[in-house]
C-alpha cells in the first residue's frame, strides 16, 4: 500500500496542475464575455453558470465518491473541464459561453472529492495540515495560472489570443487527469465505502441533527458568495478605475494566490494547531472583511495593494480552518457527502455572488460589490462568534 504522506503528495499535485489551468482562464474570461458582445452583468451571470451547475452536482459527486472512491470522481470531472474549456474557446455569444460554464460545474465533482480524500488521509492531528496544503496547492495554481494566462494572452489582446488561453486550460486538465489516473492512489478502502443500498441520512437531517456542521456551511456560503462578487468583477472594476487589461488582472491574481498559498502550506496550520481552528478562523475573517472594504474604496494602485494584503491573509487563514472545521463533521463513511455539501454551499454561493455583482456594478459605483462583499464576510464573523467550540466536536460512529 502506497503511504499516506505520497497518497497526500498525488493528490496535492493533481490539484495543483487542475487549478493551474483553471487559473489560466479566469482572467480572461471577463474580457472574452465583453469581446463576444456582452454586457458587464450577462458577463457574471455566464460566469456564474459554472457554480450553478456545480450546486446542482456537488451532493451527487459527494455520495457517489462515498461508494465507488475517490479516484474515479477526480479523473471524471477534470475530463468534464477539459471538455468544458474547449466549448468555452469557440463559443461565439454569451449564452454559448454560460451553457459551456453550466456544463463545466455539472462536471465538476473533482474538488468534493479531492477535499474528501486529504480528509480520508488524515487524522485529528494532521486534518489543517492537509486541508491547509490542498488550500496551498489551490493557490499556487492561481499564482501559476494567472501568470501564465498573462504571458499567454500577450500585449495585443484578441478572440484568438482568448481562445488559445482555453486550449492551453483544456491541456492542463488533461494533464491532471492523467495524473490522478496513474499516480494518485485511492484514499477510501473498500470496507468503510458506502454500500449502493445502504440507507443515507437526507441533507437536510444531516444538518438539522448537527448544529455545528450548519453554521459552518452558513459560513461557507456567505465567504464564497463574497469572494465571488469580486472575482466576476475584479477585471470590470480594474479597467474602470485603473484602465488595466486582462494581463495586469492576471499578474494581479498571481500575487493573490500567492501570497495566500505560503499561508496556506504552512503558517495557517501551525496557527490552528496552537490557538485552534476556530480561533484561527474568526481571525481570518476579520483580515478578509477590512481587505474587501479597502477595495471597496481604492482608487490608485498603492491603496489596492495594501487591501489586496489584508485579503491575502484572510483567504491563507480561513480556507484550511474552515475545511477542517466541516470535515470533523463526518465520520469516515460519509466525508464525501459531507464535503459534498460543503461544496453545494460554496456553489450557491458562486451563483449568488455573481447574481448581485453585476448589478451592483452596473447601477452604482464599480466599488460597490467590494463592499457587499465586505459586509459578508461580517455576517460569516458574526455566524462563526455565535458558534460555542465545544460544539465543534468529531462525528464518530
Amino acid at each position: 500500500m502506497q503511504s499516506r504522506p505520497a497518497s497526500l503528495a498525488a493528490l496535492v499535485g493533481v490539484v495543483l496542475i487542475g487549478m493551474t489551468g483553471f487559473g489560466i482562464f479566469l482572467p480572461i474570461f471577463p474580457f472574452l464575455a465583453l469581446e463576444v458582445g456582452a454586457s458587464p452583468t450577462a458577463a457574471t451571470i455566464a460566469m456564474g453558470a459554472y457554480s450553478f451547475g456545480q450546486l446542482i452536482s456537488s451532493p451527487f459527486w459527494g455520495r457517489l465518491s462515498d461508494r465507488v472512491g475517490r479516484k474515479s470522481i477526480l479523473v471524471v470531472g477534470l475530463i468534464g473541464s477539459i471538455a468544458s474549456y474547449l466549448w468555452i474557446a469557440r463559443a461565439g455569444s454569451v449564452e454559448e459561453l454560460g451553457a459551456a460554464r453550466l456544463f463545466g460545474g455539472l462536471m465538476a465533482g473533482n474538488v468534493g472529492a479531492a477535499f474528501a480524500a486529504a480528509a480520508d488521509l488524515a487524522d485529528d492531528k494532521t486534518r489543517a495540515r492537509n486541508m491547509g496544503l490542498l488550500g496551498a496547492a489551490v493557490g499556487v495554481g492561481f499564482i501559476a495560472g494567472p501568470a501564465l494566462g498573462a504571458l499567454l494572452v500577450g500585449a495585443e489582446e484578441s478572440r484568438a489570443s482568448f481562445a488559445f488561453v482555453c486550449q492551453i486550460s483544456a491541456a492542463l486538465a488533461g494533464l491532471a487527469a492523467l495524473a490522478a489516473l496513474f499516480l494518485f492512489r485511492e484514499s477510501l478502502p473498500r470496507e468503510v465505502r458506502r454500500k449502493q443500498g445502504e440507507a443515507r441520512v437526507s441533507r437536510m437531517a444531516l444538518l438539522s441533527a448537527r448544529p455545528a456542521l450548519t453554521r459552518f456551511i452558513i459560513v461557507m456560503f456567505l465567504i464564497i458568495a463574497a469572494q465571488a462578487m469580486m472575482e466576476t468583477v475584479f477585471g470590470l472594476w480594474a479597467d474602470a478605475e485603473l484602465d488595466w487589461g486582462a494581463s495586469e488582472v492576471g499578474w494581479t491574481l498571481a500575487c493573490l494566490g500567492f501570497g495566500a498559498a505560503l499561508l496556506q502550506g504552512g503558517a495557517a496550520g501551525r496557527m490552528a494547531r496552537v490557538m485552534g481552528e476556530r480561533t484561527t478562523l474568526l481571525i481570518g475573517l476579520a483580515f478578509f472583511a477590512a481587505g474587501f472594504g479597502g477595495m471597496g474604496v481604492a482608487r490608485d494602485a498603492p491603496a489596492l495593494i495594501a487591501a489586496l494584503t489584508a485579503l491575502v491573509i484572510g483567504i491563507g487563514l480561513v480556507t484550511p480552518a474552515l475545511n477542517s472545521l466541516i470535515a470533523e463533521q463526518a465520520s469516515e463513511h460519509e466525508r464525501g457527502a459531507v464535503m459534498g455539501l460543503s461544496q453545494s454551499a460554496s456553489a450557491l454561493g458562486r451563483v449568488a455572488g455573481p447574481l448581485v455583482s453585476g448589478p451592483l456594478f452596473d447601477l452604482f459605483v464599480p466599488g460597490a460589490p467590494f463592499i457587499a462583499a465586505s459586509l459578508l464576510i461580517l455576517a460569516a464573523l458574526f455566524v462563526t462568534l455565535g458558534e460555542p467550540a465545544k460544539e465543534a466536536l468529531v462525528v464518530r460512529d
